[in-house]
């Protein structure tokens, strides 16, 4: 390639010698520049395009928690109070400091707003409002305390995150770690978790659970969570039939 470059500088001698000196120059260590080209998820048509890598789950997220934390992913408890008798939580981490309740949506778009107090939120990219999450992901919570034994009085954590691909602007009691109600980017998780627990620590300094403490809680909770497909699927079905 480079012969022919110089090829095309035969009637120009001077610019040729110039090219060769300045490439003489070069370090052979030198980066090779290269030019970002934007990556997507890869369809039929895309051809030749690179695929995205996947997004971690919430679940591989959690696992950067340190070692003391226990995490139960996809419970389904039973809640009297519920309609279809039961609960489903998509994650609980139980820390030396509380336990910490996760919700995670998946939506991509749009702009959410709503207060603190608000029945219904709004999201710019439909015309459909949105329950207040913090409201609906209460009913889990309290499921949760319900299965506790003699650890009712842990503290428990709301958490409820959105993909970063949406915008949060909700009330900003809710986006700080001094509340125990929380909605936050999913991204932001295993931080908050753990600047949560720090601040419960300067809050209510004696309460410290231990690991068998922590283990305890772990096995109360797996205990009580339905892994019965039956069980499941009519949840799932009755799920749908309320939202």
């Amino acid at each position: 390639m480079f012969k022919k470059i110089l090829s095309l500088f035969k009637s120009q001698p001077e610019l040729a010698n110039q090219i060769t000196a300045s490439a003489s120059a070069i370090p052979s260590t030198a980066p090779i520049p290269t030019r970002m080209v934007r990556s997507r998820r890869k369809t039929k048509s895309d051809g030749d395009w690179t695929r995205q890598p996947e997004e971690p789950t919430t679940a591989q997220q959690l696992h950067a928690l340190p070692g003391e934390y226990k995490v139960l992913n996809d419970l389904l408890v039973a809640n009297p109070k519920s309609r279809s008798g039961y609960s489903s939580i998509d994650h609980v981490v139980i820390g030396p400091r509380g336990i910490f309740v996760i919700e995670t949506r998946n939506l991509t778009t749009g702009e959410i707003r709503g207060g603190r107090r608000e029945a219904n939120w709004t999201v710019s990219s439909s015309r459909i409002k949105m329950y207040n999450p913090l409201m609906q992901h209460r009913g889990h919570v309290e499921a949760i305390q319900a299965h506790l034994g003699d650890y009712k009085r842990v503290r428990l954590v709301s958490m409820v995150t959105f993909t970063n691909r949406c915008r949060i602007s909700v009330d900003p009691a809710v986006r700080y770690v001094n509340s125990d109600e929380l909605i936050i980017y999913d991204h932001e998780l295993v931080e908050t978790i753990l600047r949560k627990t720090e601040r419960l620590e300067t809050e209510v300094p004696e309460t410290l659970y231990k690991e068998q403490d922590i283990q305890a809680i772990y096995n109360m909770l797996s205990a009580v969570n339905s892994t019965d497909p039956q069980i499941r699927a009519d949840h799932m079905e009755k799920a749908k039939g309320i939202k």
